[in-house]
């Protein structure tokens, strides 16, 4: 008995992938991946962990278009009480990989005129010379886009804190701009 489903191949640490066999079928030729990363760097101060993306390829004209549900542990600080906490961020995406040089002739392949038109220079994301894509800029500008805006360690947040809360009346140095703030505002009341 013959099993007709696909498996995905599994790349541990590796974000290029070469589609040389890919482009040289015809339209609609998929192959399908799984990403596996500790870590990717996101920002300068921010990085993600336990990246997964199940990673979906399939052949368009003069482009790959590469589907994906990616997901990561980002540690960020919470808005509220300043805790750091470790921030689970998932995110689908679909982005086209444009093909730069022809698989068969090497011969550079020209944009079209209706994306000239469009106003593009040069396309979001390339194929390479070599025929490989590197999915690790998509996969970096996807997970920032998933994380939230005012991020928050979840509903038992113990808030800002308070003078006075442990006893003693020290100001968390992280507040104490604002709490000269605090007092004018105590005295007007």
């Amino acid at each position: 008995m013959q099993n007709d489903e696909r498996r995905a191949v599994v790349l541990h640490g590796e974000t290029r992938i070469n589609v040389a066999s890919l482009l040289q079928e015809p339209s609609g030729g998929t192959r399908e991946y799984q990403v596996v990363l500790d870590r990717l760097p996101l920002d300068t101060d921010l990085v993600a962990h336990e990246i997964v993306a199940d990673v979906w390829l399939t052949r368009i004209k003069d482009a790959v278009l590469v589907e994906a549900e990616v997901g990561a542990i980002v540690p960020l600080e919470c808005g509220t009480c300043l805790t750091e906490f470790d921030q689970p961020v998932a995110e689908s995406f679909s982005e086209p990989f444009r093909q730069l040089v022809d698989v068969r002739t090497g011969a550079r392949i020209v944009a079209s005129p209706n994306e000239e038109s469009a106003g593009e220079d040069e396309p979001a994301f390339t194929i390479d010379e070599s025929h490989e894509l590197d999915l690790r800029e998509a996969l970096r500008q996807w997970i920032v886009l998933a994380i939230p805006m005012q991020p928050s360690c979840g509903p038992e947040c113990p808030g800002p804190p308070q003078v006075g809360d442990d006893g003693n009346d020290a100001i968390d140095e992280r507040f104490a701009s604002l709490a000269s703030l605090l007092g004018d505002d105590d005295t007007e009341r």
